[in-house]
């Protein structure tokens, strides 16, 4: 019987190669010389292609399962895989993982090739499965910090299923991780098994005496005042080591916007007992900067309800990130955005100009309160009459709490004073708003900018007017979830919903302006209409966009990679437009019908600045109106 003892601690053991130590320069010749007879038969101009890979032995796991862990790949359409020995070294490694990974402890990879006439490559992995172990019991030994059933909750360990060694080896890191924030440094854990079909698992853990923290210690201060850094912290010498409380100082020093970089370490006191200095090393990055920063964006919609469009965007920004030395970031921008939806409706969205000048700091007094000071100007054009354009000027102030790395809430007042040509001067004088604003935001995806897996919710609030005053009385509020499912060959299920409500504060409240209102259409909401027209009327010979009191929206996309740069998204999209409850009733009806909703395909091209999407949309109930358009970047 063979009982498996592993071992996983804070420290990794490292090793040394002995390399022979040339003494003459014949030595060396003669050595440069082998090298290079052995490595000429290794090297070759020819390149040789995959074309099938077969797997013998696998009566568990399917062949499109092990093909998906693969590096080599089968020819698709255009898309072929170039052949080489490590990479089939490499597959073979992976195959053996994934095969742990769901149990089979004691499983063999073989692999073997044939090159074929064509220069092609036949690929064979000869796999001998064994047996497959379950999980039958755990015991938890030495424990007495953390309670055996959270242990066994951070090791996602579950009698009853295969014993996965790979996941309990990444979820190491997460028990790990809260034993550091007790101040067990020095923690460690041993795993103990007999492999069989039935694994009884033994964790043999030593927790290790509490570490405390000695000196604090600063490196790669040049310029910038210690205090601005100091006061980050959250932890204080004395204290009992904690690793979140690390971690968090970390994130806060670097949202200073001084260093471009921020690593905190413990290291090894010479004071006698369990003490450990805390290294702070950072970067500092330049006091002041002129950037220059193009690319595609979401261009907010000249309404404050409407839906963002597509465009490219170019800003230069000028950013001193401790004005006199004061700790408080100023920035200062100008950008000017091109919507791309003017390709397929020529002179509806002109070019946009938006310019703020901007003062942050973290601290207010001796409380850290992230607030924003904001002056800004935006010219965009007025929605219902686009050739003349509305222009918005006014102070914004903001203030930030962050709850965890992941929820945000965020609050701010704002007054804007609103001017277009077709107002009257007396309007003119008179249109502005007062707003409070609430937004609340969690975020949990595995990339912010293509995510694959993950959800976000996003809640905003905002009234306008009431005792603040202004010529505007009335709340909005929008709710935004959206979900992204991982699933085989890299393709990505993702779906959003967003429901909005707005209506006056009082009855003899003015009624809303056109562009405070909600507007669905174009290439980030209803892919079948053009931007922010899915509903229109048409007077003095234009055709201009009607909006909303209600919104509701839906996306749905399969995300399919289809080799290289290029993919293919399937969608479909559905939206609702009313201005009252029981009209909101009657188009729920016709939604049912298909009023309101669209199909279609897109064409996507990865690029440096984000994807670029090709889409050909098609509305359900007027099939002969459909919409070819661009879009930049993912719709949602």
């Amino acid at each position: 019987m063979k009982t498996v003892r592993s071992t996983s601690n804070i420290g990794a053991s490292t090793g040394s190669r002995l390399i022979p130590k040339i003494r003459t320069p014949l030595a060396a010749l003669a050595l440069a010389a082998v090298t290079f007879v052995s490595l000429h038969g290794q090297i070759s101009t020819v390149k040789y292609i995959v074309r099938t890979i077969k797997f013998e032995g696998n009566e568990t796991l399917s062949a499109n399962d092990l093909k998906e862990v693969l590096k080599l790949k089968e020819p698709i359409l255009w898309n072929s895989t170039e052949f080489n020995r490590r990479s089939l070294k490499l597959d073979a490694f992976s195959l053996r993982n994934y095969y742990i990974s769901k149990g089979f402890l004691e499983v063999e990879v073989e692999e073997s090739f044939e090159t074929l006439n064509d220069n092609g490559v036949d690929i064979v992995f000869k796999i001998n499965e064994g047996a497959r172990s379950i999980l039958r019991s755990v015991i938890v030994q030495g424990n007495r910090s953390i309670e055996e059933k959270q242990i066994l909750r951070l090791l996602d360990l579950r009698i009853g299923r295969p014993l996965n060694l790979s996941a309990l080896g990444r979820n190491f890191s997460e028990l790990e991780f809260k034993y550091h924030t007790l101040g067990k440094l020095f923690f460690n854990m041993e795993q103990v098994y007999v492999p069989g079909t039935d694994i009884d698992l033994t964790l043999l853990i030593e927790e290790g005496p509490d570490v405390y923290i000695d000196k604090i210690q600063v490196v790669g201060l040049d310029n910038v005042d210690s205090t601005f850094l100091l006061r980050e912290l959250d932890f204080r010498s004395g204290e009992l080591y904690n690793a979140e409380m690390v971690q968090l100082s970390e994130r806060q020093i670097f949202e200073t916007s001084l260093f471009s970089l921020v690593n905190i370490l413990p290291e090894k006191s010479e004071r006698t007992g369990n003490w450990v200095n805390v290294i702070i090393e950072v970067r500092e990055m330049e006091k002041r900067n002129l950037l220059i920063e193009p690319g595609f964006a979401h261009i907010p919609s000249s309404s404050s309800g409407g839906e963002p469009i597509s465009g490219i965007e170019g800003a230069v920004r000028l950013v001193d990130r401790s004005i006199y030395n004061s700790g408080v970031r100023m920035g200062l921008k100008s950008s000017v955005d091109f919507p791309i939806d003017v390709l397929i409706n020529r002179g509806s969205v002109p070019v946009i100009f938006r310019s703020d000048l901007s003062f942050t700091n973290n601290w207010f007094l001796k409380f850290r309160a992230p607030n924003t000071l904001r002056f800004f100007v935006d010219r965009a054009p007025e929605l219902l009459r686009v050739d003349e354009p509305i222009l918005r000027y006014g102070t914004e102030w903001t203030g930030l709490h962050r709850f965890s790395e992941e929820s945000v809430l965020r609050g701010g007042l704002r007054w804007t004073r609103i001017k277009s040509d077709r107002m009257t001067a007396e309007q003119q004088q008179k249109e502005q708003q007062r707003s409070l604003s609430l937004r609340f935001r969690h975020r949990d995806l595995d990339n912010l900018i293509i995510p694959q897996d993950g959800w976000s919710l996003t809640v905003d609030s905002e009234v306008v007017g009431w005792i603040l005053g202004g010529t505007q009385d009335y709340y909005k509020v929008d709710f935004d979830y959206r979900r992204y499912q991982p699933l085989s060959k890299g393709r990505v299920f993702a779906f959003r919903a967003k429901i909005g409500r707005m209506d006056r504060l009082f009855d003899k409240a003015p009624y809303i302006p056109s562009y405070d209102l909600f507007y669905l259409g174009g290439s980030t909401s209803l892919r079948g209409w053009t931007a922010q027209r899915y509903l229109t009327s048409k007077s003095d010979g234009l055709v201009r966009p009607v909006g909303g009191l209600i919104k509701v929206l839906f996306n749905s996309e399969l995300r399919i990679p289809i080799g290289g740069i290029f993919g293919v998204d399937l969608f479909v999209d559905g939206g609702i437009l009313a201005v009252s409850l029981s009209e909101l009733a009657n188009q729920v009806d016709a939604w049912k019908e298909g009023a309101g909703w669209n199909y279609g395909a897109e064409l996507t091209v990865s690029t440096p600045l984000g994807p670029i999407r090709l889409y050909y949309a098609i509305p359900f109930t007027e099939p002969g109106k459909s919409v070819i358009n661009l879009g930049v970047p993912y719709a949602f």
